[in-house]
């Protein structure tokens, strides 16, 4: 895939760089000094940029003057902020995009953090970002020292396999821009609180700074409009060929059996991946073997590499009919997937279903068969059902009501939108 960006390894920050979490550590602050009856520092954000998370416990203990332990203040507020990084902690503006471009470019990705793995972890787990990283490593891996040595970029340079030269770094600090420079990389500069007061040193060592990485990948000219990842399942009820129509530059992969659905379809997978517990392996073709005990199906294994890859947009073929508890993980599927912003479809070539999750819609042509909505969330809101026999609009579903079930499409197509929640949209014959 033909781009021009001259790295083959990026290294990223995480806080401020990626995740738009500082807001998170002002809450904490300002809940921190309370409880011990201070105000915050005017300088504190200021001095603390750049510090390990020790290396700022460690100041922070001196400043206060309570004599508490590192331990315990680290502790204090790895507590204060885990629920806002599990839960409400968003990516900076086209971060996920970006990282998803230079994926599919072919460049490596390490994440290089000050914070600690029990908060980001979660948080890149539900942003769908941890599939994306062939390497995470924090300042606790050399010592919990700030990161203006390079050591930490050279140690990440390392786990991708990569000579630092090689590599470019992404950073919200100066100590991390000096970094870059000290292990021999490339410095970009991502604007946030932490480097306000050192833009102008910042922009004498950096090669560049960026406000946040929407439009970044056009700097490099990264692929704009990525191919899809199509999985074939492991059982097809309806017609194969129906379900799938090839696109240029698709990436094929089969869940288990689904090599023989593919093949029946005249399609050659890219890559076969399962356990194979109840089907033999292909004679030939690339193909990954995987314990029969393990915590993903066969078809989340595939979905999970194909995020790996940096697809954003997925076809399942086939995964209705056969066992109900396996169509019922393929919905669970399109589920995990929607939640981490990326566009999935799954057919068999009778039934059609995707799942959106905050703010998706999705329009659905007029056909004979009946249109049904699921709540897939506790709840709902902001459903708003239009061109269809029966419409709703800014409506409540819950998960314990079949309110959407056995619609029509009465248009050419229906439009359902979704405000907040996780929406199953569907359609099947009537009979």
């Amino acid at each position: 895939m033909s781009h021009n960006f001259p790295y083959t390894g990026a290294i990223f920050d995480l806080d401020g760089t990626v995740l738009d979490s500082l807001g998170v550590w002002h809450h904490v602050n300002e809940r921190f000094f309370a409880a011990r009856g201070l105000a915050i520092p005017e300088d504190y954000t200021r001095t603390i940029a750049g510090m390990s998370f020790s290396e700022t416990a460690a100041y922070t203990v001196d400043l206060c003057g309570t004599g508490e332990s590192l331990e315990a203040v680290e502790a204090e507020w790895l507590a204060m902020a885990a629920d806002e990084y599990a839960c409400d902690v968003q990516p900076v503006p086209g971060a996920r995009e970006f990282l998803r471009r230079l994926k599919r470019a072919g460049v490596r990705l390490a994440a290089a953090t000050a914070n600690r793995l029990p908060l980001i972890e979660p948080a890149l787990e539900r942003l769908g970002l941890i599939e994306l990283f062939d390497a995470i490593l924090t300042t606790g891996d050399l010592g919990d020292k700030n990161k203006s040595d390079g050591a930490l970029f050279r140690l990440a340079a390392d786990r991708l396999g990569i000579a630092p030269e090689a590599c470019v770094v992404f950073e919200d600090t100066l100590e991390g821009i000096r970094g870059a420079r000290a292990a021999g990389m490339g410095a970009y500069a991502i604007k946030s609180i932490a480097c306000a007061h050192a833009l102008d040193a910042i922009g004498a060592l950096a090669d560049g700074v960026l406000s946040d990485f929407t439009g970044a990948d056009h700097m490099w000219d990264l692929p704009e409009h990525p191919s899809r990842c199509v999985i074939f399942t492991g059982w097809c009820e309806g017609d194969p060929s129906s379900a799938y129509h090839p696109l240029p530059g698709d990436r094929v992969l089969c869940a288990d059996n689904g090599w023989r659905i593919a093949h029946s379809a005249g399609v050659v997978p890219d890559l076969v991946l399962g356990d194979f517990d109840s089907s033999e392996a292909p004679a030939a073709g690339r193909v990954e073997r995987f314990p029969a005990e393990k915590d993903d199906t066969d078809t989340m294994l595939c979905l999970k590499r194909g995020l790996s890859m940096g697809f954003d947009d997925f076809l399942l073929v086939g995964g209705f009919g056969g066992r109900l508890d396996h169509t019922l993980a393929n919905l669970q599927s399109l589920h995990y997937a929607a939640r981490r912003g990326v566009h999935i479809e799954m057919r068999d070539g009778r039934c059609w279903a995707t799942v959106l999750a905050d703010g998706g819609s999705v329009k659905v042509p007029r056909t004979p068969d009946k249109l049904s909505v699921f709540a897939m969330a506790d709840v709902c809101r902001g459903v708003t059902i239009r061109g269809a026999k029966y419409n709703t609009e800014d409506a409540t579903f819950t998960n314990a009501f079949p309110l959407g079930a056995c619609n029509n499409v009465a248009d050419p197509c229906a439009e359902i939108t979704l405000r907040q929640g996780a929406l199953l949209v569907m359609t099947c014959p009537d009979s």
